[in-house]
C-alpha cells in the first residue's frame, strides 16, 4: 500500500488499521483477477471503516466490476464528496447507464467541471459519453465524440478502447465492415489488459501482517461478507462505528 493511502488510515488503531489495509490491497490485486472476491474484501474493509475515503473508493470500484451500479454509484458518489476529487466521475456515469439510465447520465456528465479532469479522464468521460447517446438512440452523436478524440496521439490500450467503442458505434450505423476491421485490429491489443493496480505501488510498501492467525481471520470475515441490498436512488448511507 503506498503512503498515501496509508496515511489515510492513522484515524483508526494500528490493528484495525493493519486489518483495512490487508482488506484494500487483496481488492486491489483481486479486481481483474476475481471480481467477487475484490468485493468481498471491500465489504469488509468498510465494515471496519465507513468513514475513510479510500474505504469507500475501493467498495465503489469493486462495486462497478461486478455490476452492482447502484452501489458503485453511491459509494463512489459519497468518495467524491469526501475528497472532492473527480477521479471517478465517468465511471458514475457509467453506472448511470448500466442503472438504464442513459439520460441521467448524459445530464450528469453535462454538470463536470472538466478542468477538473485531467487529458485521459477526459477521454474515459467522452467514451462514456458516447455510450450513453448510443443508448438514447443517437449513435451518429455517439461517433462524432469518438471523433474529436486524437487517438493516434493515446497510449496504445487506451486507443484500443477508443477504436472499439468506434467500431460498435460504425455497426451500429449499419458500417460492419469497417467495424470488423477495426476490431481484427484492436481488439487482440485489447485482451492483453493487465491487472487493475489499485492499491499496490512499485515500491510495495505493504501492512505489517503480524501472524498467520491474523490473515486467515481475515479470510474467515470476507467468506461470511454478504452484500447489502442497495435501492437505485440511494443516497449515502450512515457509516457503521469503526474502531478509532
Amino acid at each position: 500500500m503506498d503512503k498515501d493511502s496509508r496515511r489515510r488510515l492513522n484515524s483508526l488503531t494500528k490493528d484495525n488499521a493493519d486489518r483495512v489495509a490487508r482488506h484494500l490491497v487483496y481488492a486491489g490485486t483481486m479486481m481483474d483477477e476475481n471480481p467477487e472476491v475484490a468485493y468481498e474484501h471491500a465489504q469488509a474493509a468498510y465494515r471496519h471503516a465507513a468513514r475513510v475515503d479510500i474505504v469507500r473508493e475501493a467498495l465503489g470500484l469493486a462495486a462497478y466490476v461486478t455490476g452492482r451500479y447502484a452501489e458503485a454509484l453511491r459509494e463512489l458518489r459519497t468518495y467524491r464528496r469526501m475528497t472532492d476529487d473527480y477521479t471517478h466521475v465517468a465511471i458514475e456515469a457509467d453506472s448511470e447507464r448500466g442503472l438504464g439510465r442513459a439520460e441521467k447520465a448524459l445530464s450528469f456528465i453535462a454538470e463536470i467541471p472538466m478542468k477538473r479532469l485531467d487529458s485521459e479522464a477526459q477521454i474515459e468521460l467522452a467514451l462514456v459519453t458516447s455510450g450513453a447517446r448510443a443508448d438514447t438512440g443517437d449513435s451518429e452523436g455517439g461517433l462524432s465524440v469518438i471523433e474529436k478524440i486524437k487517438a493516434e496521439n493515446l497510449q496504445q490500450m487506451l486507443r484500443a478502447r477508443v477504436e472499439l467503442i468506434r467500431a460498435d458505434r460504425y455497426e451500429e450505423l449499419g458500417r460492419e465492415d469497417e467495424a470488423e476491421e477495426i476490431r481484427s485490429t484492436w481488439a487482440p491489443i485489447f485482451a492483453e489488459e493487465g491487472e487493475v493496480d489499485v492499491y499496490q505501488d512499485e515500491e510495495e510498501e505493504t501492512v505489517d501482517e503480524s501472524s498467520d492467525a491474523d490473515s486467515a481471520a481475515d479470510d474467515s470475515e470476507v467468506e461470511g461478507v454478504e452484500a447489502e441490498p442497495v435501492a437505485e436512488e440511494a443516497e449515502d448511507t450512515k457509516p457503521e462505528a469503526e474502531e478509532q
